[in-house]
């Protein structure tokens, strides 16, 4: 256990500084894309978003890295392996599903607002429906007439609204 910790630990450590580091690199040279007629902050966002997802990513290859190399034999490895939360195994799980693995786990997972909405309506299950957005009436364009029967374009009736 206190080889796993000081692995994970000082992981985290080196690369939260490297991190910090390229943070600050980024700040003092976002200013430039102002030039190029791009908000800086917007840039700023988005850079500093995808160094944190580079970042989460390194830790767990540098920390799966050096457990892998850190285990004397395998059968250390598989005790580990099994103390492990199911929540990191179901990340690492292979994304294709193996013959006989369960309808249920084939099916999409929920993602956004409808995450706790399933198909049984209890909110206990795992699966939701992905139903698509239909209209119910075509898409009226701008410039063309209401569709209230006002003889106004729809840009100054209820396009305004909307």
């Amino acid at each position: 256990k206190s080889l796993e910790r000081y692995i994970i630990l000082n992981a985290i450590d080196r690369l939260w500084q490297e991190h910090l580091y390229a943070m600050d690199a980024l700040r003092e040279g976002v200013y430039l894309r102002g030039y190029a007629q791009k908000d800086p902050l917007i840039e700023y966002k988005t850079e500093a978003y995808d160094m944190f997802v580079e970042l989460m990513a390194n830790i767990k290859n540098e920390v799966l890295n050096n457990l892998f190399r850190s285990t004397s034999n395998l059968q250390a490895f598989e005790n580990f392996l099994a103390t492990l939360p199911q929540f990191l195994l179901r990340e690492h799980a292979p994304t294709a599903p193996t013959a006989n693995a369960p309808a249920r786990a084939r099916q999409p997972q929920p993602v956004g607002a409808m995450a706790g909405v399933t198909a049984d309506g209890d909110g206990a299950g795992d699966v939701t429906l992905d139903l698509p957005i239909r209209r119910s009436m075509p898409k009226v364009g701008r410039n063309e007439p209401c569709p209230c029967g006002s003889g106004k374009k729809y840009k100054n009736c209820c396009g305004r609204v909307a």
